[in-house]
């Protein structure tokens, strides 16, 4: 990487935003951009203040811009020593985690500033709305500036290897043609997003198995995320489909009553049977057991770092049983940082699947979608209110278009 294609930035401390800005623009010059403006920690400033944060791209004449860089990692470390060895041992991770959250705010205000830069030259305008569309859905900016690089680079590509028609007498011509093309943009654009993240939007272990023999469906995941709302929604939707194998819903959730009556509850209304599982070791015998006759669907409860034993004991009992298809449940609105811990905790069940729930409560699909690529895992259904069954459904290409295309989301498709 060239020093043009670096930004350096600063932070600037003062009782005022103006104040702090004109230090800015005397120090850096009139080149420099204006990235954020906040308030000051209180620790910062005495009596309070602002913090004003400028970025300077390239390279400049001016010798107090080209020391920026030292400059900042010199107050970066010292600041992060100077606030750990006055944070109290049980205050060290809050801090940490709010020095993390600065890092991951000035580097996504890095990219998202240098937009204009990420799209000149680029040959496929159309591109320019779809990065737009990207950051504005909470993608990742990297992951974002990839898509777009490759979504120009296929589309080139397949430019040159197109046949040619009538008045089209070379490469150059058929590729004016093709780029502005809605259509072809939106094929690209599904393959592309589609290839980040698969869709498996089916029960069982495998594409197709929910149409062959009984599924075992396990949903795991954090308190509060829906797993037993979500259960009860597919297995209802499982019970009115053409399928006529019965379904059981087993509860490794001992811990919560209200889990069970509504679990209970489902049913007896509908017709299934329910059973309560005391402990982890015994679910490989029921599941043995059921799965010959019957569709089997596993609620089990959140665990929490406290947990890890407990939860330890559950992953090692369903690594028993083969063929198991695990979803791991987690509401739409969680940030990016949060579902990758969420991700990462859960990991010991080894789930395949993300189940998507609460999205009536957010407009954004990206953290899910950023998160899903960086961790291999496919994208199963989507849950939008408490409706049983009617407020969940398999997720779709539109639910991916719509993070870089413009167009309406709709949950009219239906668990079938």
């Amino acid at each position: 990487m060239t020093n043009r294609d670096q930004m350096r930035i600063k932070s600037y401390f003062a009782k005022s935003v103006d104040l702090a800005m004109a230090q800015a623009r005397e120090e850096l010059g009139p080149e420099a951009m204006l990235l954020n403006t906040r308030k000051a920690p209180a620790d910062q400033i005495e009596g309070g203040g602002y913090e004003v944060i400028f970025g300077l791209a390239g390279e400049s004449e001016s010798p107090a811009a080209a020391s920026i860089t030292p400059a900042i990692a010199a107050v970066s470390a010292a600041e992060v020593e100077r606030r750990v060895e006055n944070s109290a041992p049980e205050h060290f991770t809050a801090e940490l985690g709010r020095l993390h959250d600065q890092i991951d705010e000035i580097r996504n205000l890095i990219v998202r500033s240098s937009r204009a830069q990420l799209l000149i030259g680029r040959t496929v305008p159309e591109l320019a709305d779809v990065y737009a569309h990207l950051m504005a859905a909470d993608v990742e900016p990297g992951l974002s500036k990839d898509i777009v690089d490759r979504l120009e680079a296929s589309m080139a590509t397949d430019a040159f290897f197109a046949p040619a028609e009538s008045g089209q007498a070379n490469t150059a011509n058929r590729w004016k043609a093709l780029r502005s093309d809605a259509a072809r943009l939106e094929a690209f654009v599904r393959a592309e997003l589609e290839n980040r993240v698969a869709l498996a939007p089916h029960l069982g272990a495998g594409p197709g198995m929910d149409d062959q023999d009984s599924p075992v469906v396990i949903l795991v995941g954090p308190r509060g995320a829906g797993k037993t709302t979500s259960l009860a929604k597919l297995a209802v939707s499982r019970v009115r489909s053409s399928n006529t194998r019965p379904v059981r819903l087993l509860s490794l959730d001992v811990s919560r009553a209200t889990a069970h009556l509504q679990l209970q509850s489902v049913a007896a209304t509908y017709k299934m049977a329910f059973q309560e599982v005391p402990a982890a070791y015994l679910l490989p015998g029921l599941i043995a057991e059921a799965r010959q006759k019957e569709t089997i669907f596993v609620d089990t409860p959140g665990y929490t770092g406290a947990d890890a034993n407990a939860a330890d004991s559950a992953a090692a009992a369903l690594a028993e049983c083969p063929h198991i298809d695990v979803h791991l449940v987690v509401p739409g609105y969680m940030k990016a940082r949060d579902l990758r811990v969420c991700i990462e905790r859960y990991g010991r069940f080894r789930p395949t699947k993300l189940l998507v729930t609460k999205m009536d409560e957010t407009n954004s699909f990206g953290s899910i979608f950023s998160e899903a690529a960086r961790a291999g895992l496919k994208l199963s259904f989507v849950a939008h209110g408490p409706a049983i069954p009617q407020d969940i459904r398999p997720v779709s290409s539109e639910d991916l278009l719509s993070m870089a295309l413009e167009r309406e989301r709709t949950h009219a498709q239906r668990v079938a």
